[in-house]
């Protein structure tokens, strides 16, 4: 090949690496953040990474990782108050966590935790963090724990229809950790991820974009997640209102109106009616619909006028749905009672910068089904909810894989057995480095805990976790510490559980703090 060839196809090759570094590398990461807390863990959590990569450490630094495990039990905003109050000092928490994120993905982010200098790292897990049941549903007939084998579990840690966070998030570290293991194939692939952003982002990127360009020139009518202002009376993590619902009023609603979604469940008497009231009773409006899908609502100007526009807007429907009941579309286990659906960045189209936060959780309906149920209606919900016509429900049937996993376990000896493995690797990592190390082994659902929370397997478990992580303020099971009415299922905490456990994670880290 002549020397003009090998300068111009080396020229394309530099080319493309710039443009792909520039493109997924550099600018994607510069645009603003307006996901919403449960949108995209993986965004998310490289988001937050780089964000404070790039922050010169001020004060004490707290990383708290894990899995959804944590990102149900603490709000990182709640926490920073809680220890301002029990230590007097102000503390930086980083929350870097994502669904799905076991052991084995921590340790192979090891040196990327250790970069953003922390001063103490915690890590909240509970039964589903060490997939166990990965065991029994590689070898539904005979699989154990006890006899396993690791190779095999391993290789199913890093599927990519399973688990995408090796491709996304740590494709070189994969790919050193486990290069003799897993073949030439997926190899390249992890070598490619670790080259090119445009292959390792390329499904955030889309997503992400997407939902930039609807929110400045679309609807916002097709979303995962509700991302609008805080409704007093609580929406779903969907946006359902409830039959009643308040909001203030802004100018866009005006100028160009807003969306609501309307189901045939609620077309009873063929026609659905909207009531919008001022709380001064000055003004109201009414919208009339006979057929479902999304219908714009313009405001009347008049809720504006300079006496009314800091006050608020009272909502009321002629009638409700309950999702249990609903048609094949909006059928769910679930017995809420539902009004309309608002858009996903409802109340804030005339300020977008308001999107352009860190993402947190926020309360929601659905974290208010259980106030107030006895023992007994929680539990009848609990197995209603989770348990009942799973044939039916193809995305929850690993939630009987679940349980079942903890009733097999129970009959179990206690085998160290790889999530438990890297576990003991990413702590003696981080003593080496003569960083703490805070444990936590989590609350967990009574409900769920009486299958196996007696068992040997489980005191021998707790033994082991107390024994890696050296024990005394290095290690602290919480599993027993809230009642079940604080869980979503058997592990997820509601939104009161984790305002209660906010205080109890402060002392604890309150102990490392200088």
């Amino acid at each position: 090949m002549s020397r003009s060839k090998l300068t111009i196809l080396f020229s394309v090759v530099i080319s493309v690496i710039f443009l792909d570094f520039f493109l997924f590398r550099y600018s994607f990461w510069l645009l603003p953040n307006e996901s919403s807390w449960g949108a995209d863990y993986f965004y998310n959590f490289l988001h937050e990474f780089k964000t404070f990569e790039k922050i010169s450490k001020q004060k004490f630094r707290v990383l708290v990782i894990g899995s959804s495990v944590t990102g149900y039990s603490i709000n990182p905003k709640d926490l920073e108050k809680e220890l301002r109050k029990v230590t007097g000092k102000d503390l930086d928490i980083i929350f870097l966590s994502y669904a799905g994120m076991p052991p084995l993905d921590a340790y192979l982010m090891k040196d990327q935790f250790l970069s953003l200098s922390p001063d103490l790292i915690v890590y909240p897990v509970n039964f589903v963090d060490w997939r166990l049941y990965r065991a029994y549903v590689l070898d539904p007939k005979n699989g154990k724990n006890e006899t396993a084998e690791e190779s095999k579990l391993i290789l199913d840690a890093l599927d990519f229809r399973d688990a995408p966070q090796s491709k996304i998030i740590f494709p070189l570290e994969s790919l050193l950790e486990f290069w003799d293991l897993i073949g030439l194939e997926k190899s390249a692939e992890y070598l490619a991820a670790s080259i090119f952003g445009s292959y390792r982002y390329k499904e955030i990127y889309w997503k992400i974009s997407t939902s930039l360009y609807e929110h400045r020139f679309g609807r916002n009518t097709s979303f995962r997640e509700y991302n609008g202002v805080d409704i007093p009376e609580k929406v779903t993590f969907r946006g359902w209102t409830g039959k009643v619902f308040s909001f203030q009023p802004k100018p866009y609603m005006a100028r160009k109106g807003f969306y609501i979604q309307v189901v045939e469940e609620v077309l009873k008497d063929g026609k659905f009616i909207l009531e919008l009231e001022n709380f001064s009773h000055t003004v109201k409006q009414t919208f009339e619909f006979k057929s479902p899908g999304w219908k714009k609502i313009l405001l009347d100007p008049r809720f504006l006028d300079p006496g009314e526009k800091d006050h608020w807007i009272r909502a009321e429907v002629s009638n409700t749905w309950i999702p249990y009941f609903a048609g094949p579309e909006h059928k769910d286990w679930a017995l809420d009672i539902l009004g309309v659906r608002l858009q996903q960045i409802f109340g804030k189209e005339d300020d977008l910068s308001l999107l352009d936060r860190r993402p947190v959780r926020e309360e929601r309906l659905e974290d208010l089904r259980f106030l107030g149920m006895s023992d007994k209606e929680y539990e009848e919900y609990f197995y209603f909810r989770l348990l009942t016509d799973l044939k039916k429900r193809p995305g929850l049937q690993y939630i009987q894989v679940l349980a079942d996993s903890k009733k097999k376990i129970a009959k179990e000896k206690f085998r160290p057995i790889l999530h438990f493995r890297y576990m003991k690797k990413l702590i003696s990592f981080f003593k080496e480095k003569d960083l703490p190390f805070l444990l936590i082994n989590n609350p967990e659902n009574p409900v769920s805990l009486s299958w196996y929370g007696d068992s040997e397997w489980y005191k021998e478990h707790l033994s082991y976790l107390k024994e890696i992580s050296g024990g005394g303020d290095n290690f602290v099971d919480l599993s027993r510490d809230l009642p079940s009415t604080d869980f979503w299922d058997f592990h997820h905490l509601t939104y009161e559980g984790t305002h209660k456990m906010n205080s109890k994670y402060a002392s604890l880290i309150s102990k490392f703090v200088e």
